[in-house]
């Protein structure tokens, strides 16, 4: 079982050219390309939220937004065309209030 806390760094480093990781506010939406077999091939789409923030400046206090953990909030049952679609579908998922 992997117990390790997902982070942007994460995210990144386990994203292909097919797929993209975006922060939006206090959220990061993510997508990557899926070859699941028996036909079902596209981009997953996931949106996740800061479960801890940055804190500025340089030393073993500090924490850039890559290195914040994150939590799961939605994951889409479905793949999609390409990345952009993947991504539209993860903004939606936003509450409205935090779009502003």
């Amino acid at each position: 079982m992997n117990t390790q806390a997902i982070t942007m760094e994460h995210l990144q480093m386990a994203t292909d050219s097919y797929g993209t990781v975006l922060a939006y506010g206090d959220y990061v939406l993510a997508s990557a390309y899926r070859h699941l077999g028996k036909g079902k091939i596209g981009n997953d789409a996931r949106v996740y939220k800061l479960a801890e923030q940055p804190i500025p400046g340089f030393g073993p206090e500090s924490r850039s937004r890559s290195e914040c953990v994150l939590d799961l909030v939605a994951e889409a049952d479905q793949l999609f065309d390409d990345a952009g679609h993947a991504i539209a579908w993860a903004l939606a998922q936003i509450p409205a209030t935090t779009q502003e």
